[in-house]
């Protein structure tokens, strides 16, 4: 997935920073500056500054550090879309308060769950999975004999209890008790527990870093097509 892509309302910052000015200030050979900011303004700006293989960027959107580099980042190299790779070269502490939970997210991780573990271990035809989530959407509470009179239309007895217990995840959908319901609740029957998707769902990247990336990049390419410029002249 593109970098723009996984920004919400990215017209909005695709607008905004092709207003902003791009400046480049290089230190030596390990320390370089870049910054782009709003015209007559001291604050709305994002900014990063180079030490060697150590990256730091902030501004009004928030900051978080690279310290695992593996080559001197700049605006100009830094692999934009791919988000996993550099969000493994993040330190520890940028990790933890760039992740955030999400529980609209984490329904549909648990949904995702459902469908993965019917399919797999179940072996449940997709039109069927497809009536069990609709079933379970449909109700804020699902009676016993409700369950029972589904699964005997559907024949699908066997598969009663991971639908209770995706009715049980759903009720506990909260940052703060997410975790702890998964502690005190077996589901080994259902999944390999301690590698299972469900204990990451409803985790997300907070949109701050991806409309940093987003302002660097720009940064980059104003910064290129004015230097290409200059050497057209």
């Amino acid at each position: 997935m593109k970098l723009l892509e996984r920004i919400d309302d990215a017209e909005h910052y695709i607008k905004k920073f092709s207003e902003w000015e791009a400046t480049e200030q290089i230190i030596d050979d390990t320390k370089a500056f870049w910054m782009l900011k709003k015209p007559d303004s001291q604050y709305q700006k994002v900014c990063l500054y180079r030490d060697g293989r150590d990256m730091f960027i902030y501004g009004n959107y928030g900051q978080f550090t690279f310290d695992s580099m593996p080559w001197q980042g700049s605006v100009y190299n830094l692999e934009y879309d791919n988000i996993g790779y550099q969000m493994e070269k993040l330190n520890y502490e940028s990790k933890q308060s760039l992740n955030v939970f999400d529980e609209d997210k984490c329904r549909e991780d648990i949904f995702d769950w459902l469908r993965e573990r019917l399919e797999d271990r179940y072996d449940i035809e997709e039109d069927v999975i497809d009536k069990v989530v609709l079933f379970i959407k449909g109700s804020n509470y699902i009676l016993s004999s409700e369950l029972e009179e589904f699964c005997e239309e559907n024949e699908c007895y066997d598969i009663a209890e991971i639908i209770e217990f995706t009715c049980e995840c759903l009720e506990n959908v909260d940052e703060y008790d997410w975790i702890s319901f998964l502690r005190n609740k077996s589901f080994q029957e259902f999944d390999e527990e301690c590698e299972s998707s469900l204990w990451n769902a409803g985790k997300r990247i907070n949109q701050i870093y991806f409309v940093c990336m987003y302002a660097l990049q720009v940064c980059g390419e104003k910064l290129k097509a004015d230097k290409e410029n200059e050497n057209g002249k």
